[in-house]
Order: structure tokens, then sequence, then C-alpha cells
């Protein structure tokens, strides 16, 4: 695990799968999904293929679909689209304002001019075929049902791991159920807890003490890297927004060649080691960074805020104002690291929270 690597996960990310994934990508079990992960991996194939027998066709008004050298025809999904598209060099949102047949012919006089001689399939195996991704040949999928396995032998030896409540199918105010488990024709997404192994938190004035979580994220279509990510937190909502949410460590590898395999692997020993250990080394790290200090004063804390965070003035002072009002030490690095979550959560722009959000993290992974 790499805890010094700057993380994008926030505490909006769970809340933004919450609010935005349909009905039929949303699971109330780990096991739930992972039948569906394996199922799915059943039946697709990866099939190379020569861009020259890459051809698209028009079968009407509507719809461009692939017909192969053997005249077998795959529909294409809205992501393989906008891939075929990009290899083509054309702008997907563009073609897909045009008729089908223009669209198509487009494509493939695109396709003629690529460099790129060979090409990755993720198809069905069977009838109706759905060509799902389009990919370099050195792509490197890791199944979706391999990772939920391994979060399953996880919760199994350790129970307290679980989903977090959340209201149902993304609407505010429905009844509560486990949620946090998502897989889609994209990706998956696993947001996990561990509720029954707290620490204290000695700067938190309601005592609600420190929880962990992780959230896991892999695509076998090329939509996002594989990345796994532990932090620690004070609650999560309904909605799960994330409260006092902290980055601890992280791990990232693209599906590139036969390295992502080797890298996670290799990597899952540090891994479970993050996610079974005790709180012993959180306690430890919060310990730190509430006793070790910016600066004797506000002005020395916001001096070296701008010195060493990309913050504004402005920021740096907001951020102090409000670890002054909720934290015994605002001066702390703990301390301060609360008043820029605390910021970042009144922020309106996602562009703005997720600046505060990489400080905080760059902030505490400075603890020594």
């Amino acid at each position: 695990m790499n805890g010094r690597r700057v993380s994008t996960v926030t505490d909006r990310t769970a809340h933004r799968e919450w609010a935005s994934r349909p009905p039929d990508e949303r699971y109330t079990s780990v096991h739930a999904l992972y039948l569906s992960a394996r199922e799915r991996h059943a039946r697709l194939e990866e099939r190379d293929t020569e861009t020259i027998d890459l051809r698209t066709e028009a079968i009407d008004s509507d719809d461009v679909v692939i017909r192969d050298s053997s005249g077998q025809i795959a529909a294409l999904t809205h992501w393989s689209f906008g891939q075929l598209a990009t290899i083509a060099g054309a702008p997907p949102s563009y073609l897909r304002t045009l008729p089908a047949s223009i669209a198509a012919t487009a494509i493939n006089y695109g396709l003629q001019r690529t460099d790129r001689e060979q090409h990755q399939l993720f198809v069905d195996r069977t009838e109706p075929r759905t060509v799902h991704a389009i990919t370099s040949p050195r792509y490197a999928r890791v199944p979706h049902h391999e990772l939920a396995g391994r979060v399953l032998d996880l919760m199994a030896q350790h129970p307290a791991w679980h989903l977090p409540l959340g209201y149902k199918d993304g609407q505010f105010g429905a009844e509560r159920v486990p949620s946090g488990a998502y897989l889609g024709d994209r990706d998956m997404f696993l947001f996990l807890v561990d509720g029954n192994r707290d620490l204290d938190d000695l700067t938190d004035q309601t005592h609600a003490g420190l929880f962990r979580g992780f959230i896991l994220r892999n695509s076998d279509v090329g939509a996002v890297a594989l990345t796994l990510d532990l932090f620690l937190f004070r609650m999560v909502c309904g909605n799960h927004l994330i409260w006092g949410f902290q980055h601890v460590a992280g791990f990232r590898r693209r599906h590139v060649g036969a390295s992502i395999q080797t890298a996670w692997t290799t990597s899952l020993d540090d891994v479970r080691g993050a996610l079974d250990a005790d709180t012993a080394r959180d306690r430890t790290l919060v310990l730190r960074a509430t006793t070790q200090e910016l600066g004797p004063t506000r002005d020395a804390v916001l001096e070296t805020a701008v010195r060493r965070l990309d913050v504004s003035q402005k920021q740096a002072a907001e951020a102090y104002t409000l670890a002054e009002q909720h934290e015994s030490n605002p001066r702390s690095i703990w301390g301060y690291v609360q008043g820029l979550t605390r910021l970042s959560q009144r922020t309106p722009w996602q562009d703005g929270r997720f600046a505060l959000d990489r400080a905080a993290t760059r902030l505490l992974t400075t603890v020594h």
C-alpha cells in the first residue's frame, strides 16, 4: 500500500455512487454482487481481432453494429461505441448525433487510417452478441468476481467489515438498506466500513470515535483503474456522505500488461495487512497528528498552510476558523486537517472540494 499517494477518493465519492446508480446496479450484499459478477464473467470472452477485420454498418437508422470477417454481427454498448469511435479518431458525442449509416461510414474510414494492427474485443460468447469493450491487446483484466471474492474472505475472517446502511435506491428518506455494492457494465464499486473497531480521536469533543473504511473500484472494460483506498472517518450518512474523512493508504494500477496481475497479487499481503490490522497503527497516526503542530500561532499556521499546500490565503484562514470552532487544537496537523475537511464540505464546486481534500490528505501524510 502506498500511503503517500494522493487519492481521488474523497468524502463524496461514495455519495456520488449512491445518488447515481440505477436500481439494477445496486446490491444489498457483497455475496449477491459476487454471484452476478461471476455469471457475467462466464458469459463473456476476450477475442483478439485484426483492425482490418473491424467493420461497422447500420442495421437501421439508429444502431451501429460490428460485422466480423465471418459475417457475424455484434451490437455495441454506449461505452464500446465510444471506444471504437475514439480508435477511429472521431468524436463519439458528435457521431451519436448522426444517422447510423453516416456514423458507420466515418468509423470505417477512420479505422483504415489507424496505426494499431490489433484490438481486443470483450464480447458475449453466444448469441445475441454484444461487444462490451474494444481495447488494446495489452489490456489486462482483473475479473470483478475475483476481487469480490477477496472481500468476502476478509468479511468471513473479520465480520466487523460490512456495507454501511444507505437510503434505498438513492432516494433520500427511503428505508435504509445495506448499500455501497454496485456492479454495472463499466465498473464495480465496493464501499465497506469496520463499524466495531473504533479508535479515540482526542480532538473530537463529541467523543464519537473514528472508524475505518475502504473503497474498492475496478473496471473490466477500460473505464477506470483498479484502486483500493483505506481511510478513517467519523460517520456515514444515509446518503453516504462520509464525515471526518481522512485518506490513509491506497493501491492503484492501470489495466496494462501482465504486471497488473503480479502487482495486485504481490500487494495483497499489504492490502490485507492494512485491512486486517487492529487499530493500534491508526491510533498512533492520530496521536502523532494531534501532537505535531504546524506553527505556534494562527499566523504561523496559515503561513505554513499556504506555503506547503495548494490553498489560498483565504482558504487557509477559513479552514483555521473552522478548526478553531470544532477542534481542541487548531494548530495541530489533525485539528487543521479537520478544518480543511469541514471547509471542503461547505464548498459548492467539485473541483474546489477535491483541491481541499487533496491538501488535507497531503498534510496528513507528513505525520512522522
